[in-house]
């Protein structure tokens, strides 16, 4: 695991969280589960998926007696809030994990290969830098041909959508007027950009 990937004040956060039953039934994704992991960037917010059903009315209440909570968005399914000052979402997820968990800090990390899935989700719907810089890391480790059947695995949507996918893949309008990723492994978004067309016109040449 990567700690430095997330700040002291993060970390505090975290390790309060992992110390309630606020998440029993949440793990961590996106990008700061995928820091942490892999090391590659910093991470400034809380993404928390849960298996079940939860009332964020109660969810809440017990946020406030662990710290400091502002809610910012509330329905009957959804919270988006600050925890301490970070920023913290829960949503419930019915999709399953595809592999174990890890734990850091008491909270479970989703995995690599679920995380590969879910950015490749996040790149069909105005993907940030964010979500294409995690994706290049995560190319370092598993091929794109193996992400596509982590997609398939959790979404059973592979067939349906691969060309939603392999057209998101360089499309960057709506990434390039989004923030740069605080990096820790020197990546400049040019090599991104290039790398992922690269691939894309692989495979292009399989898929299509």
């Amino acid at each position: 695991m990567f700690p430095g990937t997330l700040s002291d004040n993060t970390q505090n956060a975290l390790a309060i969280l992992g110390k309630s039953d606020v998440l029993y039934d949440a793990y961590l994704a996106g990008g700061s589960s995928l820091a942490l992991q892999l090391g590659h960037r910093l991470s400034l917010d809380f993404d928390f998926f849960n298996e079940k059903e939860f009332n964020p009315q109660k969810k809440e209440e017990s946020l406030k007696k662990l710290g400091q909570y502002e809610v910012q968005v509330q329905t009957d399914d959804t919270m988006v809030g600050v925890f301490n000052t970070v920023k913290f979402s829960l949503f419930p997820y019915n999709y399953p994990l595809i592999a174990p968990t890890k734990v850091f800090s008491e909270v479970r990390l989703a995995s690599c290969e679920d995380i590969a899935a879910m950015k490749l989700v996040a790149i069909t719907d105005r993907g940030t830098k964010k979500d294409y810089i995690d994706l290049f890391f995560l190319a370092k480790t598993f091929s794109f041909e193996k992400m596509f059947e982590f997609y398939d695995k959790k979404y059973h949507l592979f067939a349906q959508n691969k060309l939603t996918v392999l057209k998101s893949m360089q499309y960057f309008v709506d990434a390039d007027g989004s923030d740069m990723p605080e990096m820790l492994i020197k990546t400049s978004w040019e090599d991104v950009k290039q790398f992922m067309q690269e691939e894309t016109k692989k495979l292009a040449e399989k898929y299509l």
